[in-house]
């Protein structure tokens, strides 16, 4: 009686196993079919060779610290639906632009680390804090690098 007994409690461990597996797979799946949109940025023709590669550190990030493509998904899951399009250009347009002068030699560049951090912090924040501002920062801070590059 007392193999019966497990090897019943066997037989249905297994198929309570095989299940759990089975939904966990079907989990893995459509959180790989639901996945965002991949991150997308371009690269201007007109940078140098080193300049790309600083230019995508700037966009992709590294294991300390966010990218700018992060950044973009960060903030966009805290925008409202009917003001995501429009957000998700202005982050690209400004990216590109704080991107393509980051990227340059150190001693002809006017944006700085601190100013990527306290740009990042400030978006962030606004889009957590009051996402209907928002805009009204990507543009401030866009006439902001305009201003310096004069």
């Amino acid at each position: 009686m007392e193999k019966i007994f497990l090897s019943l409690f066997f037989l249905l461990s297994l198929t309570t196993f095989e299940a759990s597996s089975v939904n966990a797979q079907d989990t893995q799946v459509s959180l790989l079919n639901s996945a965002p949109d991949p991150k997308q940025y371009t690269i201007p023709a007109s940078l140098t060779k080193d300049e790309r590669q600083w230019f995508v550190k700037f966009q992709e990030g590294n294991f300390l610290i966010d990218g700018w493509q992060d950044i973009t998904v960060t903030i966009l899951e805290q925008t409202p639906s009917p003001e995501k399009r429009k957000q998700k250009m202005l982050l690209a347009e400004l990216g590109n632009k704080i991107g393509t002068e980051w990227c340059k030699n150190n001693d002809i560049r006017k944006v700085d680390n601190t100013m990527l951090k306290t740009w990042g912090k400030q978006l962030k924040s606004i889009a957590k804090k009051n996402p209907d501002y928002l805009e009204t920062v990507l543009v401030a801070i866009s006439n902001e690098l305009d201003s310096l590059n004069r």
